[in-house]
Order: C-alpha cells, then structure tokens, then sequence
C-alpha cells in the first residue's frame, strides 16, 4: 500500500526492524536524562595538590 508521499514503510523487511529498535533505544537514552527524580551523580572528590606540588591555601 502507498502512503500519502507516495512510498510505504518495508513492514516485512528485517532490516527495517533492526534500525528501528536501534533509533528507538538511542531516543530512550536521550530521553532518559529528563525523568523527574533521578540520582545525581555524586561529585568527583577535588585534588588537593596544585600543579607546584604544594597544598592550596584556604
């Protein structure tokens, strides 16, 4: 059957399948960032040497 562009989706294609679990995945992963109440990650411990070698002053 031929949509309204004048093509129609491979339905009965493997093919077809495989790329649309895969882009629908890479969306969900996407996506993921956006639900409310996820765990921030924990923050990274700050170096306490500088580049000298010696402690920073507070």
């Amino acid at each position: 059957m031929t949509g309204v562009l004048g093509f129609s989706f491979p339905f009965d294609d493997w093919q077809f399948w495989v790329v649309t679990a895969v882009a629908l995945a890479a969306g969900a992963w996407l996506l993921r960032g956006l639900r409310p109440g996820r765990k921030r990650r924990r923050t990274r411990r700050r170096v306490s040497l500088t580049i000298g070698g010696r402690t920073p002053e507070k």
